[in-house]
């Protein structure tokens, strides 16, 4: 199955029904921690992770060396696809790490949303261009001198969970959830048979059935 078919059959779904897939299946419901809040709460997004890992610069160096060492980090946007979400983390930095040309760049390549255990900048333009985007907090200080990319497309750690380049990054309202892509196709179809029981459970609820009663006949509730 292709990224995109994986993809949008995964936006077609709701983040409740994956996590009971992935606790039926006996496998880790991958989460990230709630610190990481939405810029936009009404917006959700499904894409394959494309991670990067930052680190400070101490000493802090100048604008001219900054700018140097931050182009490893734009070629980045260069390499983003078309239903890619950009996961990057940046543990203990007080400077912005994804900001509003950055999110233009992005969204240009394609990339449906951006996932970010680090700081945000730039909101005003990023709320123009409604990239969907998951954050920790917010910094106006610019990052050229210090900060820089220490690694990309290498598996990375947000709370207790690892991000593998390639999995599937579900992001809501109610948070981020990591399915490895290994799995992906398994979860996505048990995921789908859990929406369609949940359906007849709701329409029969609404009909005046008695949750115990669907519950017993569908499974799911």
């Amino acid at each position: 199955m292709s990224i995109a078919e994986i993809c949008q059959r995964y936006r077609a779904l709701y983040m409740p029904a994956v996590c009971d897939a992935l606790f039926e299946l006996g496998m880790p419901e991958r989460l990230l921690p709630s610190y990481l809040r939405p810029l936009f709460p009404d917006q959700a997004f499904v894409g394959v992770a494309h991670t990067v890992v930052g680190r400070e610069i101490v000493p802090a160096v100048g604008w001219a060396e900054g700018a140097r060492r931050m182009r490893s980090y734009l070629r980045v946007f260069e390499e983003l696809e078309p239903d890619s979400v950009l996961v990057s983390t940046t543990p203990e930095s007080f400077v912005g790490h994804f900001g509003e040309l950055t999110g233009n760049a992005a969204q240009h390549r394609g990339c449906v949303g951006v996932v970010l255990d680090g700081n945000l900048r730039d909101v005003a333009g990023l709320r123009e261009i409604r990239l969907p985007i998951v954050f920790r907090d917010f910094s106006a200080r610019n990052g050229i001198g210090r900060w820089e990319m220490a690694a990309a497309q290498v598996p990375i750690t947000i709370g207790d969970v690892t991000i593998e380049p390639g999995d599937v990054v579900i992001a809501e309202f109610e948070g981020v959830l990591i399915v490895p892509w290994a799995v992906a196709e398994e979860v996505l179809e048990r995921a789908e048979s859990i929406v369609v029981a949940e359906g007849r459970v709701r329409a029969e609820i609404r009909e005046g059935a008695s949750p115990s009663d669907s519950f017993d006949l569908h499974g799911h509730i």
